[in-house]
């Protein structure tokens, strides 16, 4: 089962109105300011401007003081209920440190697919195996190296054979795929990040990283 969460600002960001949502602390309102009445409600809301827009939604309210973040206990909830997919908006442009304890859930929780997407860019972890990145939504991709990874990438403008990724090493930032989609095999767990530049996909076709 798939679910979103939205966690605080969105930044002009435009939600999809196809699937549902859980809100995070401040991302009840922005949910309910693009008509999105989220399926539930979780976090201590100390950043709620109005805590009107909590009333008939089902809610968890959860103490100032705890040893988890309101997103983590939000997957945490989501995974409880059955769901495997999930999706985090509103992480990315706020403060650092939450952007990187969302890091560390994707790899702690790396047996849900959990993707983080802003306007801009999804991240996700890649398990060891054979994946397709395809040239849809995004134009680039880079990969990076939780533990030592071979590597292999294919149909891409830069290609690897059996390289050997570090978590020191950006070697892997700013790929292209060529054709519909690029081909990484790899041996050990590794973040993907598909991005996109500001203006449209054809502004930036034929840029060299």
């Amino acid at each position: 089962m798939k679910i979103a969460l939205c966690a605080t600002h969105l930044f002009n960001m435009t939600l999809p109105q196809d699937r549902d949502y859980i809100g995070v602390d401040h991302g009840v309102e922005e949910l309910l300011k693009q008509g999105i009445t989220p399926r539930f409600a979780i976090g201590d809301f100390d950043s709620l401007q109005n805590r009107k827009s909590l009333e008939d939604l089902n809610i968890q309210i959860l103490p100032e003081r705890k040893d988890v973040t309101d997103t983590h206990a939000a997957i945490e909830y989501a995974i409880s209920k059955g769901y495997d997919e999930i999706e985090l908006y509103g992480v990315t442009g706020g403060r650092l440190d939450h952007f990187f304890a969302v890091m560390c859930l994707l790899e702690k929780y790396q047996d849900v697919s959990i993707k983080v997407i802003d306007q801009q860019n999804c991240i996700q972890l890649l398990k060891p195996g054979i994946h397709h990145i395809y040239n849809q939504e995004y134009y680039y991709f880079s990969l990076f190296a939780l533990n030592e990874s071979i590597l292999s990438i294919s149909q891409a403008e830069y290609t690897l054979d059996h390289y050997l990724l570090k978590r020191d090493d950006p070697l892997c930032v700013s790929n292209e795929v060529k054709g519909k989609y690029s081909i990484i095999e790899n041996n050990e767990n590794i973040i993907l990040v598909q991005s996109r530049d500001a203006g449209s996909v054809s502004i930036v076709e034929g840029l060299k990283r």
